[in-house]
């Protein structure tokens, strides 16, 4: 696959593998990766505590400027976004320029792998709940970025990274 000039981004629901596929994808690729999520507690520590602290609507502020930055780098790379990344219309745009793929998961999916949830600050004392709840707000957002879906599955890293970049094959 000749490599496109542009960010290959992964967005997608809590727990639906962007961290962990991201890196495979990028090791395929032979492209740096970067988790805004991972970017922003080296900058800021911890993103509970930002929370906690600042609040939601700061933390949506940076992580807005974070994947703006991210985004403007000249060398090509795959970026995994936070969950959250796509509800701001400025990350949305931006994304225009980008190839987006989501990766979708089920609710039972995600409630094996976010467990308690008490690193998600977002999800409170009923993860699967606060879960089902987010992605049934966000869903149609990640939809409307996306160039490429990729549906729930249970494959391996390796088999997720051949479907997208197969997908990848047929946008581009």
């Amino acid at each position: 696959m000749q490599e496109p000039a542009r960010n290959i981004v992964l967005i997608g629901p809590m727990g639906s593998g962007k961290s962990t596929v991201g890196s495979a994808l990028a090791r395929r690729l032979g492209r740096p990766h970067v988790d805004t999520d991972h970017f922003f507690v080296a900058r800021h520590g911890s993103i509970a505590e930002y929370f906690i602290t600042h609040g939601e609507e700061a933390f949506r502020a940076e992580e807005e400027k974070i994947v703006a930055e991210l985004l403007d780098s000249p060398r090509p790379s795959v970026l995994s976004l936070g969950g959250g990344s796509v509800l701001s219309a400025r990350t949305r745009e931006a994304l225009r320029r980008q190839l987006v793929v989501m990766l979708d998961l089920t609710a039972q999916q995600a409630a094996q792998r976010l467990g308690d949830g008490s690193t998600r600050p977002v999800l409170g004392d009923d993860p699967v709940t606060s879960w089902r709840r987010i992605y049934a707000e966000r869903e149609a957002l990640y939809r409307e970025c996306a160039d490429v879906v990729v549906p729930p599955a249970e494959g391996t890293i390796d088999e997720r990274v051949d479907t997208i970049v197969s997908a990848l094959r047929a946008v581009h």
